[in-house]
Order: C-alpha cells, then sequence, then structure tokens
C-alpha cells in the first residue's frame, strides 16, 4: 500500500503525562473548545490578525458563556491567560498567531475553490468548522462529514446562532462514523456527485491519526476524488514527533493534548521530495506547501520573523495537493480504489475524532 506517512514512530512506555501549566489550564475543556478560545483570542485583545471568523465568535459564546463574557468585560484575565498558555517555559508560543493563519489558510482554500468553480466542499470531522455559513457561494454545497452524535450536536448549535437560513445556508450534514464505513459510502445518499472536481479539507485532524489511519484516509479521498480535486490539509512534522527536532513549544503542545487522552500518533516528512513522491503514488501531485516560515510571510505578514522570537508554532506545516487528470492515472486509481478503499482503522476517526482540532 502506497503510504503518505514516513516511517513508523515506535511505541514508547505509557506514563501519566504531566501536562504541568498548560496542561491545567485546559485538562478539562475539550479540544475543539480551546480552538474557539484561540481563534478568537487575538481579535479580542484587539491584535492584528487575518483571521476572518466571525461566526467562532458566536459558537464560543453560546458554547462558553461565562468564559466568553470574562474574555470581553476583563480583558486583563484574557491576557494573562494568553501569557502563561504562550509562555516559553510553561507553554506553546505561537499558538493563538498559529490558530489565526490555519484559519485563514482553509479559508483560503475554499475561496480559491470558489474562483475556479468548484461547486463541492467536503469538510472531514467538520467540529465547528463555520465555513460552510461564511464563505458559501450560488450554486456551492458543502457537506461537514463527522460522528453522528457530534454532527447532532453541531446541527443544533448551528439552528441556535445562526437561525437565518438564508443568510447561513445549510450544509448537508453527514452523521457518519468512518471507522465503520468509507468516505464514499458516508456520501451515498446526499447530493454529492463524484463526478465533479471538489475540494476537501481536513483541519486539525491527521497528526490525531495513526499512521494506518492516515495512509486509508488518504486513499479514501484519492479514491473519491474526480480530476483536478483539491485536498487541504495541516500536519506535525515527523522529525519533531520522533524527537530528531527540538522545537519550540512542542514538548509542552504534546504533553497537553496527552493530558486529555489525544496524544499526537502520526507525523509527516514536510521535505517537497518526499510528499511529492508519495502523493504521486495516489495519482496527487502536490501544489502548494508552506513550512512555518512561508505560513508567516503569507498568512501573518504584520508579525516580525525575529531571531529569538517565537511568533507561530514551528512544527506544522500546510500543504494541498490536487488529484491528476491523465488516463493512465485514472486507470491506477480505478486499481487503487478497488484494492485500497476501505474504512478507517478502530481508532482512526472513529469515537473520539470529533474532538479534535477544529
Amino acid at each position: 500500500m502506497p503510504e503518505v506517512h514516513a516511517g513508523s514512530v515506535a511505541k514508547a512506555p505509557r506514563r501519566k503525562p504531566n501536562g504541568g501549566v498548560l496542561g491545567f489550564l485546559t485538562k478539562f475543556m475539550p479540544t475543539n473548545y480551546n480552538m474557539l478560545i484561540f481563534r478568537t483570542m487575538n481579535r479580542d485583545m484587539h491584535h492584528p490578525n487575518t483571521n476572518n471568523d466571525d461566526v467562532a465568535f458566536l459558537f464560543r459564546n453560546r458554547l462558553m458563556p461565562v468564559r466568553s463574557c470574562v474574555n470581553r468585560c476583563l480583558p486583563a484575565c484574557l491576557f494573562a491567560y494568553k501569557r502563561v498558555t504562550e509562555h516559553p517555559k510553561h507553554g506553546s508560543p505561537g499558538t493563538a498567531n498559529y490558530i489565526d493563519a490555519r484559519t485563514t489558510w482553509f479559508d483560503q482554500a475554499v475561496e480559491g475553490a470558489i474562483k475556479v468553480g468548484l461547486t463541492q466542499v467536503v469538510v472531514i470531522a467538520a467540529g465547528f468548522d463555520s465555513r460552510a455559513y461564511r464563505l458559501h457561494a450560488p450554486g456551492m454545497q458543502f457537506y461537514e462529514v463527522d460522528l453522528p452524535h457530534a454532527s447532532n450536536i453541531k446541527q443544533k448549535l448551528v439552528q441556535k446562532v445562526l437561525p437565518d437560513t438564508d443568510k447561513y445556508p445549510r450544509p448537508v450534514f453527514v452523521g457518519a462514523d468512518l471507522s465503520k464505513c468509507t468516505l464514499q459510502d458516508a456520501l451515498q445518499g446526499t447530493s454529492f456527485d463524484a463526478a465533479k472536481p471538489s475540494l476537501f479539507i481536513c483541519e486539525g485532524l491527521v497528526y490525531y491519526l495513526p499512521e494506518e489511519a492516515v495512509e486509508q484516509l488518504v486513499a479514501n479521498v484519492a479514491g473519491l476524488a474526480a480530476p483536478t480535486s483539491l485536498f487541504y490539509f495541516d500536519f506535525l512534522h515527523l522529525d519533531v514527533l520522533e524527537g530528531r527536532t527540538q522545537a519550540v513549544g512542542y514538548a509542552n503542545t504534546a504533553k497537553m493534548v496527552d493530558i486529555k487522552g489525544e496524544p499526537f500518533l502520526s507525523g509527516i516528512d514536510p521535505s517537497p521530495e518526499f510528499l511529492s513522491k508519495k502523493f504521486a503514488q495516489y495519482g496527487m501531485s502536490v501544489v502548494t506547501l508552506l513550512n512555518p516560515r512561508d505560513i508567516m510571510a503569507r498568512m501573518l505578514p504584520h508579525l516580525p520573523q525575529s531571531v529569538g522570537k517565537t511568533q507561530i508554532l514551528p512544527f506544522y506545516s500546510f500543504a494541498a495537493v490536487q488529484r491528476d487528470s491523465s488516463a493512465q492515472d485514472a486507470a491506477g486509481m480505478a486499481n487503487l480504489a478497488g484494492t485500497h478503499y476501505g474504512t478507517l482503522p478502530t481508532g482512526g476517526l472513529g469515537a473520539e475524532h470529533a474532538r479534535h482540532g477544529i
């Protein structure tokens, strides 16, 4: 089977993680709630940023009314929270800036899809993703794939905070456990047309999946995507995950997610050569690859790239790949779909995936 994830990560003996200050402050809050806090943090503090997710504020205010009130009415508390969670010793410097940049990256994916005429967007493990409501365009249909109970919660939340369906058109909510069915099976019975080029986005998820699940996820997307379709995702650097490279903030970030029972499980070699070779085996070509410095320059140009100051989490990269369209590739993908187009392993996109990153 072709591999997207490079190498296996040795399974170290499990021990009770010590999350320190960062773990204590975030331990009892689901990861996707934490992401809403960080996604709205810079604007709450009136800092410049390129994150335009206004709906995130509505979701946060509904889900965390007390926390939201504190952020608005007691800005000193928010400032102290950011200072502690992004402290070089106890926290992860650049977290809020990274979430700003990541939000903008996936926003630009949708905006770019609209410009080139794509009319279908599949959001994998949608969580609190709000692009279907913020970035909709005439003729475009979003499909939010998530676990059935997570999808039900999202629908109720959207109905409460975004009741105007004319202003905020609804996506097709797809409740499915991808550890038990394929992405193709999940989308069957909906209006999704596999013959049309589509955009697939996967935000804040890949590094929580075991290696086999990452491979099957990409095989699922590649087997379903029509030629010229796009797949956008973010990933954790393999050398950092394996400890071969020390990155500022990684140890504390890893402890934080580990103490929640959501450890990092996979990384990808961020070199262009590796990614190009591996995705070619799926009939896909890398069209964009942004390392942390590229992310800073493109999404956060107002921040100085100064030596000794970490402005953004330095152990993630962004990638976009496109489904090839040659006749030879079509034959190859037919074989791939028939051979490897299976469900994700249990423990991949199973009962935990709705809690992650988005």
